[in-house]
């Protein structure tokens, strides 16, 4: 596990002129883990929008371990922007995630809630069976999210809310 001195060096190097140090620095701090998400949305907090930019991305590196921490950090955090930069990392995970965003949708806190169906949302069709599912759960407040943010993909996503017959 990487020391506190050695994360925030790698944050200097994301905030360096040089792309192939800024780079290097995405990608060192994305093979610590999980275990550097906390620094890293403090640093979110405190940078401009190019190292964010380039901190979000180390986060996405990690893969879909990064889900629980990036949940519980869009939980914590005071700041919209940050929660934006999250909430891109979340999207940009991709197909893999969707299983593990969607039990989100019924989260206690409205931002969690929020982060996800905007994640779902940007990674699009993909995502579709699985909130239709959801949309056909047991859980109603779990359904209404799902519904709504099959609503809000547009035409594809409220395709799956009604039967061919329907349509």
């Amino acid at each position: 596990m990487a020391g506190k001195e050695e994360i925030y060096a790698l944050f200097r190097a994301v905030g360096e002129p040089d792309l192939e140090a800024r780079r290097e620095a995405e990608l060192a701090l994305a093979a610590i883990g999980p275990s550097a998400i906390p620094e890293i949305v403090g640093a979110l907090e405190e940078s401009q929008a190019t190292m964010r930019w380039y901190l979000a991305r180390a986060i996405v590196r990690m893969g879909v371990v990064s889900v629980e921490p990036v949940i519980e950090a869009i939980r914590s955090a005071g700041d919209p922007d940050v929660r934006r930069y999250l909430t891109g990392s979340l999207a940009s995970l991709g197909e893999v995630a969707i299983p593990h965003l969607i039990r989100y949708l019924a989260d206690d806190d409205v931002n969690v809630r929020g982060a996800v169906a905007l994640a779902l949302c940007r990674i699009g069709e993909p995502a579709i069976p699985g909130l239709t599912e959801a949309a056909e759960g047991d859980d109603p407040f779990l359904r209404t999210c799902a519904e709504l943010v099959l609503f809000r993909m547009g035409e594809e996503g409220i395709g799956a809310l009604f039967s061919e017959e329907e349509r």
